[in-house]
This record gives C-alpha cells, structure tokens and sequence, in this order.
C-alpha cells in the first residue's frame, strides 16, 4: 500500500506535540485533545499526498461511491465538503481527466450534471489512504468503536463547529 501508514505518522508526530501526551485521560485539556485530533487529520492527509491524488480527490472518490444517485452533484458534493461549487467543480474535472470519473446528464433536466466512478476510480478507492486509520479504529474494538462515533458526531454537531454563512 504506502510506504508509512497513518499509525506510524501519528507515533512520530505525537513525540513532538508540546503537550505531555501520556497524561491520564482526567488530566488531558481540551486544547491537547483538539491539537491530537488536527494531528491525526494532517497523518492522514499526508499519507493521501504521498498518491497521485490531493486528500480532496480522495474525498470526492469516497462521497460519490457511497452518495445515493440523486446527490451525485458538484453542487451536493460541495455542502458535504463545506467547500464552495468552484472548488468542487476543479477537483471533480481532474477525477474526469484522470479517467477516475464520468459526467452524466441528466436524463430529465439536461443542465444537472452527475458524476459516477469509472472501473479505475472503484479500483483507486482500493488503496484509499483513509483505510490504515480504518484498520486502526477496527482494531479498537466495538465498545471504543461505539463511544468513539458517539463523541465525534457529537463534536460534528457542536453550534462551534458549525460553519456560519
């Protein structure tokens, strides 16, 4: 797969975090748990780098093989992406370029464009940087699995966190 998974990204990165990362769990701050968060996200996005696709093609790859057909838009995938259409739009037409997606028009309304996963797009998602993190929160266990999709959808929904327009 890639030369260094997200796992041996993080180790390096946590032994130069300012924050004492071995602290007990009661005294972690906020601000420690947020840096190891970001830093988890950049150990990720690196390994995305080290391909021939940005972390937002992957991205892209990823939203469209699991969108149901009718949000299979620039327009759709942008909201998802918190990103704006133009953004969207280039990222999408090198997917085109690179032979990884398709556009389709619209059969009803030939101005709404959808975009699909060629054969060599589904072959790309094989080696998607995303599933050494994966593998590791599978290792976790279903009870750390559960409190861990509990905490982070929590954290997605924080009134903080949400963009404002």
């Amino acid at each position: 797969m890639h030369q260094r998974g997200v796992k041996t990204l993080l180790v390096e990165a946590i032994s130069v975090l300012p924050y004492k990362v071995s602290m007990t769990k009661r005294e972690r701050s906020a601000e420690a748990l947020a840096e190891l968060i970001l830093q988890l996200a950049r150990c990720v996005e690196a390994e995305a780098n080290a391909s021939d696709l940005k972390p937002a093609q992957w991205s892209a790859l990823r939203y469209l093989a699991h969108a149901a057909p009718s949000a299979r838009t620039n327009r759709a995938f942008a909201a998802f992406h918190q990103t704006t259409t133009g953004t969207v739009t280039l990222t999408l037409k090198t997917l085109v370029e690179k032979g990884l997606l398709c556009r389709e028009s619209d059969p009803a309304d030939k101005r709404l464009v959808r975009f699909e996963l060629t054969r060599a797009g589904a072959e790309a998602l094989a080696d998607d940087p995303l599933k050494s993190l994966a593998q590791s929160i599978e290792a976790l266990g279903r009870e750390q699995r559960a409190q861990l999709a509990d905490i982070l959808t929590e954290l997605m929904v924080s009134p903080e966190l949400i963009p404002t327009e």
